[in-house]
């Protein structure tokens, strides 16, 4: 199990892509801090002014340097973590945990809570404290509008990029016995299917949607039905109801279908202008 302590500019990485949700967890936390209090026959309210939050992700961040640039994630587990750290007034300390080892770093206390996705039959669901973010999505593709496959089993043998955060996808597509090509980010995995070099890019179809709806991206706007839906939730440890409920007060205004959307489209367009920004770059070398 590895663990990072994230370093200033990696904080702040993370806040600047869900800026609007780590204010909004804040804010909340102020008027949700009855919900927790009322909850204190549940048990007390956690205390994290003597050491870190620590969040277990399926998927750290790589180390900062001086040349690297700034990519959105595949998904929002981090800017999650980030807010929740915020609105609890912690340090964030980000765990790696495997999604199958969820309830086990729980229950051996090595984390505090995990942000993860979990599909409707999930043994986390019943071993844990499961609280609902209201984010769902199944996997699907984006392809070149002349030349899609037509269905899920023609990915075999096809080229097919994923992102290293997207473990779901990246079991699926080895599963479907494509050639799979991991990248960084989404934006770089969605330029090889504009380049030609991918056949097809996987990700969630609730962020596909609204990058679909942009002219640029008519070209490249084929798929295919979404598949093995899942959700992104917070799992706590069944025995700190307390914990649990303090992030399901900060997670409460964050839930409502609008929050999302606007979430959804933001990060389709900055998705498209990184495609843009690193296609144009390429372009001129």
């Amino acid at each position: 199990m590895s663990l990072i302590l994230l370093p200033r500019r990696s904080a702040f990485r993370l806040l600047l892509g869900g800026v609007a949700l780590a204010f909004l967890v804040a804010a909340a936390l102020v008027a949700a801090g009855f919900a927790v209090v009322s909850a204190g026959a549940r048990g007390p309210a956690p205390d994290f002014s003597s050491r870190p939050l620590r969040v277990g992700v399926g998927w750290l961040p790589p180390p900062d340097t001086p040349d690297m640039r700034l990519y959105v994630e595949e998904g929002f587990e981090l800017d999650l973590a980030a807010a929740l750290a915020s609105a609890l007034a912690a340090e964030l300390r980000l765990v790696l945990v495997a999604p199958e080892a969820a309830e086990q770093a729980l229950k051996a206390g090595e984390v505090d809570l995990v942000v993860t996705r979990a599909g409707a039959e999930d043994p986390l669901r019943r071993r844990a404290r499961v609280v609902e973010t209201g984010f769902s999505s199944g996997l699907s593709l984006a392809m070149r509008a002349d030349r899609p496959l037509t269905a899920w089993s023609r990915l075999q043998g096809r080229i097919v990029c994923v992102t290293e955060a997207n473990a779901h996808g990246l079991a699926l597509a080895v599963r479907l016995g494509a050639q799979v090509r991991v990248l960084r980010a989404p934006a770089q995995a969605l330029m090889l299917v504009r380049t030609g070099e991918c056949d097809a890019a996987l990700h969630d179809r609730a962020l596909l949607d609204p990058l679909f709806g942009r002219m640029s991206w008519r070209k490249f706007s084929a798929t295919l039905p979404p598949v093995e839906p899942t959700d992104l939730v917070v799992a706590v440890a069944p025995d700190d109801p307390g914990l649990a409920a303090a992030v399901e007060g900060a997670l409460r205004p964050l839930s409502s279908p609008q929050t999302w959307q606007a979430r959804r489209e933001k990060w389709a367009a900055t998705v498209s202008f990184e495609v843009y920004r690193d296609q144009v770059a390429a372009d001129c070398h």
